[in-house]
């Protein structure tokens, strides 16, 4: 069997890996970093963990739970911890139950939110193109104007009209026009999906997962080692080039890099237009603000949605909440997550200065009691989302397009593929690439 050069050491990348070895494929992973991981690791901080992302996995894949069952078995737990919106100084349930915010709303109100999903009912379009029209079809614009156009927005750094529906993913599922006018009527189904705060969480951590399979693989890493050059010929990756100056010739090349710095280190240059249309590619940043807090716990939720203007960060996650190991007793952390993008003023402050604004908000508007701060530091998570708008849906096809055309290579990952990926994603696509190639 040919041999897999896989190209970054991220969740993408691992899921590759795993598969890899299980079905005795050799293969050598080449990570930049000497952490594995990507935006997918647990660190410590002040006695506490946390991850740098607010993860969560859902069994939405057999593939990928019967892998990560196998990788963690018992430290694989389930946990109930719902997620709120903060609004307006009130705690609403997220996803959006409709009886929890309708005290919220002015009658006035009450009767567009009615009116607008009983419109929705009979709404047979089926084109839907942008992130805000998707919205409003699913949830009408009164409630999607005050809790999800100007959340998006803020997380997403572009106009809703702008983003793609894709960018929902599946957080507008299971919540129906039909669902919201039963709420209305009384009628309430108590194992309606959209209400469950119920997920899977690794005891020790999100990075947990990809830890278990470092130590299975550790042998195949080659870390501090990014991708300088990537040399094609006939129609085949022939080589890579590492930092370190090593030429590795290719059998099989397996890519999890961000595809506007894989279309930029490739050799020979792709062609004008499709280096123009990878440039064209845009990523949302952030900036992690955590910090310490001397009490056992600082909400009851897995993750706190901030969509109002007058907050620089979109979420709060307490990772206590989601393991009880990630903080001793007496003692929590909660993560601040503020998104930007390159070049803005938010990536560039000093750090005293970033943590002195975002424990200004909180303590401000009584979200957190100034007395209960601890320690914090911060991190920047480069690439955290890809921007995916109506164009760039358009542009990735010519550039994918091009791609095919070399025929031992494939490519995976949220950021290499330009797609809003979740880890059951991940594992599922992994399989199938190393199973293709038993074929």
């Amino acid at each position: 069997m040919k041999k897999i050069h896989i190209l970054g050491g991220g969740p993408a990348g691992l899921a590759v890996a795993y598969f890899a070895k299980k079905k005795n494929i050799p293969f050598n992973i080449y990570e930049s970093k000497s952490m594995i991981g990507g935006n997918c690791k647990t660190l410590n901080f002040d006695e506490c963990s946390f991850d740098t992302g607010a993860h969560r996995f859902h069994n939405k894949s057999t593939v990928a739970n019967n892998a990560i069952n196998s990788l963690i078995k018992d430290d694989l737990i389930t946990v109930n911890a719902p997620s709120k919106i903060y609004w307006d100084s009130k705690m609403t349930t997220f996803p959006l139950d409709p009886k929890s915010f309708i005290s919220d709303f002015h009658t006035l109100d009450i009767l567009k939110i009615f009116y607008e999903n009983t419109i929705n009912l009979f709404n047979r379009k089926k084109n839907i193109s942008s992130f805000k029209e998707a919205a409003y079809r699913k949830y009408g614009k009164t409630i999607s104007e005050k809790f999800l156009i100007n959340y998006t927005e803020k997380l997403w750094g572009v106009s809703a009209t702008t983003l793609h529906p894709e960018v929902t993913g599946d957080r507008f599922k299971n919540l129906s026009p039909f669902a919201i006018i039963k709420s209305f009527i009384g009628y309430s189904n108590k194992n309606s999906k959209h209400l469950e705060g119920d997920f899977l969480y690794p005891k020790n951590g999100y990075g947990q997962i990809f830890k278990a399979i470092e130590d299975i693989v550790s042998n195949n890493i080659r870390y501090n080692c990014s991708i300088d050059k990537i040399y094609s010929k006939n129609n085949l990756i022939d080589k890579i080039v590492l930092s370190n100056g090593d030429r590795i010739k290719t059998d099989t090349v397996i890519s999890t890099l961000p595809l506007d710095y894989f279309t930029e280190i490739f050799n020979p240059g792709a062609p004008d237009a499709i280096i123009s249309l990878s440039n064209s590619l845009t990523f949302r940043n952030l900036r992690l603000g955590i910090f310490t807090l001397n009490c056992d716990n600082f909400s009851k939720n897995a993750s706190i949605y901030f969509p109002e203007e007058k907050f620089a960060f979109t979420r709060i996650y307490e990772p206590k909440n989601r393991s009880i190991a990630m903080a001793p007793r007496g003692k929590t952390c909660i993560v601040v997550e503020v998104p930007f993008s390159s070049g803005d003023t938010i990536g560039k402050i000093h750090e005293d200065e970033f943590l002195n604004k975002i424990r200004g908000h909180l303590s401000k508007n009584g979200i957190v009691k100034k007395s209960l701060f601890l320690h914090s530091t911060s991190m920047i998570m480069p690439n955290a989302y890809p921007v995916i708008t109506k164009e760039s849906k358009i542009r990735l096809e010519k550039i994918n397009d091009y791609y095919k055309y070399f025929l031992n290579l494939k490519i995976i990952g949220r950021n290499a593929q330009f797609k809003y990926l979740h880890t059951h994603h991940l594992f599922n696509d992994a399989f199938n690439k190393i199973d293709d190639l038993l074929v």
